[in-house]
């Protein structure tokens, strides 16, 4: 059901009571969509309410909160969101898939408010021509959505409550750094000295990760990308960008600050469950402390790790 799919994708946000609803709605929608078959609104409240037990009568309401809740998600912005509109990248700007989804709820009332069996993919054409999307990218876009569901639904998470493995790696994106703050820090005047220690800086930040990452009971193993071979299969893939390293303070306490974009990836489905920026600047690793950017390194990696863990729901230790 098409208009109704997105509704999956935002199980934090419902109620309890809503939960068997929504987990029989993305069975029915998942085994229509697998099948590419017409889909008539009342085929898949019949089916819904099959598993549920409950009548097409008590089900319109509660789908209708389940599109509140989706509008609500939309309205405050919230990380859910921008994960999903993240998901019709890069064929689709999120401008346009934050318009089709709009449109798609209001087409999704349209259905509850309907008594006569609704061909969804009317609906569906007709949010995609409003939003400026082609047809065929919508239904392609539902279909990413609905397997990004898949992956970070509750179901999923309770399934997997084992620690899991990660495959880590990154880049060092082109960017310029002050001398006159790196002379201060590292207390020296030898050019070539302190541009070596800030030079290609994946080659510190990843390794403290693959280290550090473990350090959570979230997560049983980290392993490089360079290191890895044909036997490693990790739950997850992230890599980390790094755009920017700057130093914040004042000259007796110089702290570095580094910019980077994280980008997450579900190792099976390849799902990507985020892209994002990310900025840390040290805490307690300032010149006053320290002449080595080491401490800094395994810091922003443990700032990184906690942070990609609590995208993943995983933020407290098991």
């Amino acid at each position: 059901m098409p208009i109704l799919a997105l509704l999956l994708l935002f199980y934090s946000g419902a109620h309890a009571e809503n939960a068997p609803v929504q987990s029989a709605l993305y069975a029915e929608l998942q085994a229509h969509f697998s099948r590419q078959d017409p889909i008539y609104s009342q085929d898949i409240l019949a089916a819904v309410a099959g598993r549920t037990g409950l009548s097409a009568a008590k089900l319109r309401p509660r789908i209708g909160a389940l599109l509140d809740t989706l509008s609500a998600q939309r309205k405050n912005e919230t990380e859910t969101w921008a994960a999903l509109l993240l998901q019709g990248s890069p064929d689709i700007t999120a401008e346009r898939t934050d318009k089709l989804i709009g449109y798609l709820i209001k087409e999704g009332h349209k259905v509850l408010a309907n008594e006569n069996n609704v061909l969804l993919e009317k609906g569906v054409k007709k949010a995609a021509r409003k939003a400026k999307v082609p047809f065929f990218q919508s239904r392609a876009y539902i279909l990413k959505a609905l397997e990004w569901a898949q992956v970070i639904s509750g179901e999923s998470q309770q399934q997997k409550v084992e620690p899991f493995g990660f495959l880590v790696g990154g880049k060092t994106n082109r960017f310029e750094v002050a001398l006159d703050p790196l002379f201060l820090f590292f207390d020296t005047e030898d050019e070539a000295f302190v541009r070596e220690q800030v030079r290609e800086v994946q080659r510190f930040i990843i390794p403290a990760m693959v280290r550090r990452l473990p350090e959570s009971d979230a997560i049983l193993w980290a392993v490089r990308e360079r290191e890895s071979n044909a036997l490693v299969v990790p739950d997850y893939h992230l890599r980390v960008g790094i755009d920017n390293l700057s130093f914040t303070g004042s000259n007796l306490d110089l702290k570095p600050c580094v910019e980077t974009t994280i980008d997450l990836v579900h190792w099976e489905s390849k799902v990507q469950l985020m892209l994002e920026s990310f900025s840390f600047c040290s805490e307690k690793n300032g010149s006053a402390t320290t002449r080595e950017l080491a401490p800094f390194w395994n810091e922003a990696a443990d700032a990184i790790r906690e942070h990609a863990l609590k995208r993943l729901g995983r933020q407290q230790p098991f």
